[in-house]
């Protein structure tokens, strides 16, 4: 079993009987519990205080594995047992819920000739947020304004796509800004009906693909709107566009957020699930992580050819009986702006491999 450690408020808590922690590329982190629901200590009364927000970390061999707050603490109880779930998100998760702080009157607060680092910096200060941006992070914004009633991870995701970039937190509770990894290193060869890989599902949502897809830069003055079109190369023969504009981008970044756009439409238009593979980490015993690419051969769910595909997100679980991860497989550069060379499913990629399988 891995070793794992449970902290709320920095103090140790070693009751919990089942554990479960998701990291993603694209999404904040969140951890999930299940404790003995003992009303009667005035200890657990106090931990477990419902609407506290308190701090929690989850390590994994002495080091940050998730850092968070705990939002939902809820009793389950039954003639045959009386538990606590308790449900935390990574810190910069509060960015979901809450907008500027005392914002004072109904004025838009205005950032003029900022990045998206020093944006982000401001906005994640009042909340003890720290920022991690490995990647470049584009060109300064000429103006943006953060409404008073917007959410601020509306704002600052909005501005992040704009930059073809994607928004997670760090093990260590930081906000981060990042582009998804190239292809040619998968980290695994995986084959559906072979070990490790037992259960896999595939999600396909036609109504998220399109044909070509354009991006309307703001509208200056004495100047008409510009505008960037970016064609779908894998679907030439169907007419499905799509239009949308970019409030905050200058008309010299409007082809690489138009980009960014399409590469995130791979993402959200096909997706594959391994289910209950054994453990959490790959067969050269690391640990299975976002943001790292895998191959994949599964003929029953469409997947005809094997593909190289990145890990969008990883479920780790732990419990009494034993531990297992779920992946969460997109096409490659979903998050990076790029085009995937080929599809999964591609119809001449099937006829080779009916015939090579019959």
């Amino acid at each position: 079993m891995e070793k794992v450690d449970l902290l709320i408020d920095d103090l140790f808590f070693g009751f919990w009987s089942e554990l479960e922690i998701m990291r993603s590329i694209d999404r904040y982190s969140t951890a999930s519990f299940k404790a003995p629901f003992e009303p009667s200590r005035e200890e657990f009364r106090s931990t477990f205080r419902p609407f506290s927000f308190r701090p929690v970390e989850v390590k994994h061999e002495l080091d940050f594995f998730f850092t968070g707050t705990m939002v939902g603490v809820t009793p389950a109880v039954n003639p045959n047992s009386r538990t606590l779930d308790v449900t935390c998100y990574a810190a910069p998760g509060v960015l979901h819920d809450c907008t500027r702080p005392a914002p004072g009157d109904e004025t838009p607060l205005e950032f003029r000739g900022l990045n998206l680092r020093e944006i982000c910096e401001s906005v994640c200060a009042p909340f003890g947020i720290g920022v991690d941006f490995p990647e470049d992070v584009g060109a300064p914004f000429e103006k943006v304004k953060l409404e008073i009633d917007k959410k601020l991870q509306d704002f600052i995701a909005d501005l992040a796509r704009q930059r073809n970039l994607v928004l997670n937190d760090t093990k260590d509770g930081k906000l981060r800004a990042w582009r998804s990894v190239p292809v040619g290193s998968p980290r695994a060869r995986l084959v559906a009906g072979t070990s490790p890989v037992a259960n896999v599902s595939a999600t396909f949502d036609p109504q998220e693909y399109y044909s070509e897809l354009t991006g309307f830069a703001q509208k200056k003055k004495r100047k008409t709107a510009a505008s960037f079109t970016e064609a779908n190369p894998w679907l030439r023969n169907v007419l499905r566009p799509l239009s949308f504009k970019l409030d905050d981008t200058e008309r010299g970044d409007a082809p690489e957020a138009t980009r960014a756009k399409l590469g995130r439409m791979f993402a959200n238009m096909a997706s594959y699930q391994l289910d209950d593979l054994p453990g959490w980490r790959d067969p050269e015993g690391r640990l299975w992580e976002p943001n790292t690419t895998i191959t994949l051969l599964a003929p029953d769910v469409m997947c005809y050819r094997e593909t190289e595909l990145l890990i969008r997100e990883v479920t780790y679980k732990q419990t009494p009986n034993g531990e297992s991860a779920s992946l969460n497989l997109v096409l490659p550069g979903a998050f990076s702006g790029e085009v995937p060379s080929y599809l999964p499913w591609d119809e001449d990629a099937a006829v080779v491999l009916w015939t090579e399988t019959q």
